[in-house]
């Protein structure tokens, strides 16, 4: 389990202490954060719900190190929630209720349940959660993002030094449908829907390729019914995909979106991976890009004003952590313990 700050995990499902100290033993803390503690039960709950069904989990002797990763995380959440808190940038019941309304819908009323099972989670959990994160960009928002400006000297001295990555071979921008021949550990498309065999995969792909030349929108049905893990949010957006890698996942798809034209679905194609319907939505011919196309200027810029903005959260996040009083109780139990 690799440690992160807060600022990476917006939107993950790991929750802040909340209790005032002195109502618990030391035994029973994990940390207190200006008071505030976070009990081991929180840490614990936190740490199931992160963990189960993890593949391969945790190893016995890594237990101890991902709680103490975990715990850290959440004491650097709890800091900037209370300095939201002070500045008056605590998400509203209404922000919310709108937000939990919006995780909802990824789940069937039935999944939705089952999650919540599996996780030990209640609806409560997931509304603290998302206040916590909402609550954390509104203050990074107003002392961060707000504030980072990118040149125009600094885009061109960009351009300038990583000329050849504008340089690109041919592209071509891709909607895409995976069904795959196995069940999944974790289907994220909207219906839950998740072929369990060659033949019913075969049988899906066929049926959602009628479904789109029947006039559905592509994008719908990819989030109603794919399996590309990472894709299937965005509607099958891959964005630009080479040939090379294309065909690196089977030379028959690197083959059918290089004859495709722009708007065309393709036929349902077999890979080691599955079937795989593709729509190609543009194509770019490659070759030098100029500092005058736009859309160079929008990805420099983006990478520029990324950039600033991981290196500002990171000095914020370790200033709000200088100024905060954190006793971290189980760093204190593990250390006490060593040669035992």
């Amino acid at each position: 389990m690799k440690c992160a700050t807060v600022f990476v995990l917006l939107g993950s499902l790991i929750l802040a202490g909340g209790c005032k100290s002195g109502t618990k033993s030391p035994a029973e803390l994990a940390a207190t954060v200006n008071s505030k503690d976070i009990t081991m039960n929180e840490l614990d709950k936190q740490f199931t719900a992160r963990t189960e069904g993890a593949n391969p989990p945790p190893a016995p002797d890594e237990l101890q190190d991902a709680k103490m990763q975990l715990l850290d995380q959440m004491i650097n959440d709890e800091i900037l929630v209370q300095l939201a808190a002070k500045e008056g940038l605590t998400a509203s019941d209404a922000e919310v209720a709108l937000k939990f309304n919006e995780f909802k819908t990824q789940y069937t009323n039935e999944a939705f349940a089952e999650m919540l099972k599996k996780q030990k989670l209640s609806e409560d959990d997931i509304k603290k959660q998302l206040r916590m994160t909402q609550s954390i960009e509104k203050l990074v928002n107003k002392e961060i993002t707000s504030k980072i400006n990118v040149t125009e000297a600094e885009i061109k001295d960009f351009y300038d030094k990583n000329k050849e990555s504008f340089n690109p071979p041919p592209g071509y921008h891709l909607l895409h449908i995976l069904v795959t021949p196995a069940p999944e550990i974790e289907v994220r498309n909207l219906k839950q829907d998740d072929a369990k065999s060659p033949a019913e995969a075969l049988a899906k792909a066929q049926r959602l390729l009628r479904d789109i030349q029947s006039g559905q929108d592509f994008a719908v049905v990819a989030r109603d019914y794919s399996e590309d893990y990472n894709s299937v949010a965005a509607g099958g957006d891959i964005n630009f995909q080479t040939i090379e890698a294309l065909s690196n996942i089977d030379p028959r798809l690197g083959e059918v979106v290089k004859n495709m034209k722009v708007g065309e679905t393709s036929p349902v194609i077999p890979s080691r991976f599955g079937f795989h319907i593709v729509k190609l939505v543009d194509k770019d011919p490659g070759g030098q890009k100029l500092l005058s196309d736009s859309r160079v200027k929008a990805q420099i810029h983006q990478a520029i004003s990324g950039r600033k903005d991981q290196t500002l959260k990171n000095a914020f996040s370790e200033i709000a952590r200088n100024n905060a009083k954190v006793t971290n109780y189980l760093a204190e139990r593990v250390l006490a313990s060593a040669g035992k």
